[in-house]
């Protein structure tokens, strides 16, 4: 998909806007990002996506500047992005103009999912998100909502593997305890207050049975799952589907 724009148009356009990811915006056309994404690579390899998504719906939460919103545009499919960010700050308008997206945005939180977006959807990546929020649970919970009943989930954050810090210290823990919590089929997860490698926003380093009975609490399965965690990288990534004999509870049932 392509506007017909200019190589050298297209490069003035990025040189104007602000970029996280690294992504290729047309071929051979990078943005000048610091985290360099491949989504096909990785929709193929970490979540065997299919290629051909012609006729589905998809959200990607936390789009930023939309690498993976557009890789599932280009797979076929009709795509709403949602992020907390503007989408002119982030390069995400510019990308689209220069891809000439029919991309849907909306500026708006994940706590908010079924108020902000309309029916259900096929599709939903959820990567880099739920460790930067004080509710996760919430942001699951929003997501069974507009997930439809045979869709996929894909998701991906950071997941307690073989790194911790003791709070205000700043000290490093890379120990036996570290990675006896982190294998422990015991949910369990870390919080900070403050910082955790030096990001002020990220609260909750779940283990694996942790995000399992999250995902579990909010009506979901994880039908398959793998890791990232060649230190300092902890982070996990999989997919779920929803269990439709579960029903979510209710936060304070009444006797």
């Amino acid at each position: 998909m392509s506007n017909n724009i200019s190589t050298q148009a297209a490069l003035d356009a990025i040189s104007k806007a602000a970029w996280y990811h690294s992504f290729e915006v047309l071929p051979g056309i990078l943005t000048p990002g610091k985290n360099f994404t491949d989504a096909a690579a990785s929709f193929n390899n970490r979540y065997n996506l299919s290629n051909n998504l012609k006729g589905l719906k998809a959200l990607d939460i936390g789009a930023l500047d939309g690498p993976y919103t557009f890789e599932l545009e280009r797979r076929g499919a009709e795509v709403v992005a949602i992020d907390i960010q503007n989408p002119d700050h982030t390069g995400f308008n510019t990308a689209k103009s220069i891809r000439g997206s029919k991309a849907q945005y909306i500026q708006g939180s994940v706590y908010e999912l079924s108020r902000l977006t309309d029916g259900k959807f096929d599709i939903i990546t959820f990567f880099g998100v739920w460790y930067h929020l004080k509710h996760p649970l919430i942001a699951f919970n929003e997501i069974s909502k507009i997930l439809s009943a045979d869709g996929l989930l894909l998701l991906e954050g950071e997941c307690l593997r073989n790194y911790a810090e003791v709070p205000q210290s700043r000290k490093n823990k890379q120990d036996n305890l570290v990675r006896a919590m982190a294998e422990s089929h015991i949910p369990i997860t870390l919080f900070y207050s403050d910082k955790y490698k030096d990001d002020k926003y990220s609260w909750f380093i779940p283990n694996l049975a942790c995000i399992q009975e999250w995902l579990h609490a909010s009506g979901f399965d994880l039908t398959s799952h793998g890791f990232w965690d060649s230190h300092p990288n902890q982070r996990m990534f999989g997919t779920a589907k929803k269990n439709p004999n579960y029903e979510i509870n209710v936060d304070n049932p009444v006797w």
